[in-house]
């Protein structure tokens, strides 16, 4: 009876540690939605500029030799830089999912921008805040 109740436990121990392995492929199956390219690599993106703030945080803390910083710096960046060029040619950007133009993006900065010294201005003003020049 003991060796019976051993091999019960033993195999539900043993389903238990083992179901993240077959939830994954059970909830596919189940019609649950999968991950996409894009959703895949804005997580490691996101991961990514994680583990570059940690890393930087750990070598100044002086945890970490300099040139194992560079080493892993360099890693994670050129690794962070692929997963921006795949996004780039998913034409998919985690920020805003839109296209944005940045030439009109530009030129609407320098409407809002003094003449004379190049400062931001508020809206309905007719002299800069800073400079004292007449605006538009």
């Amino acid at each position: 009876m003991e060796v019976i109740s051993c091999v019960i436990l033993v195999l539900v121990a043993g389903g238990y540690a083992l179901w993240p392995l077959f939830a994954k492929n059970f909830n596919e199956s189940a019609g649950a939605p999968a991950e996409t390219d894009a959703d895949y690599l804005a997580a490691r993106k996101t991961a990514l500029y994680r583990n570059i703030k940690d890393l930087e945080f750990e070598y100044k803390m002086g945890r970490l030799a300099e040139n194992d910083f560079r080493q892993l710096e360099a890693e994670y960046k050129g690794e962070a830089a692929e997963i921006l060029h795949k996004l780039d040619m998913l034409n998919v950007s985690a920020i805003n999912p839109e296209p944005v133009d940045i030439v009109e993006k530009m030129c609407k900065a320098k409407e809002d921008a003094c003449p004379g010294c190049g400062v931001k201005t508020i809206p309905g003003k007719k002299f800069c805040a800073d400079c004292g020049a007449r605006l538009h």
